[in-house]
């Protein structure tokens, strides 16, 4: 009866390491968890002057980060959906998007 016992203990232990192990806290000491980082468009509002263009406006306010010219047309337009195909004018405040490099969402 005693090897019974201590059979039946040694199976219980080891069930209950094997689950420790792959289930248990183990594991989640050592997953990784996926960082999800949702960016938000900021932007600036800048007042046109006489001549500016879009190029301009962009040369003027460069980004921090690496980005491209058509992720900036595209953003800018969705900021400002009332520039499409229509020129700046003198005075008009438009809003440009800007581009900060953030270390948490890297």
């Amino acid at each position: 009866m005693k090897i019974f016992v201590a059979t039946i203990l040694l199976l219980v232990s080891f069930y209950i390491i094997k689950v420790d192990l792959i289930e248990g806290t183990i594991p989640l000491a050592y997953s990784s968890q996926p960082v999800t980082c949702e960016k938000e468009l900021d932007y600036i509002t800048v007042e046109v002057m006489a001549g500016d263009t879009l190029h301009s406006l962009f040369a003027l306010y460069p980004s921090s980060e690496t980005i491209t010219y058509t992720e900036r047309f595209t953003d800018f337009y969705t900021l400002n959906p009332h520039f499409i195909n229509q020129s700046f004018k003198a005075g008009e405040n438009v809003l440009l998007p800007t581009y900060t490099s953030s270390t948490v969402c890297k």
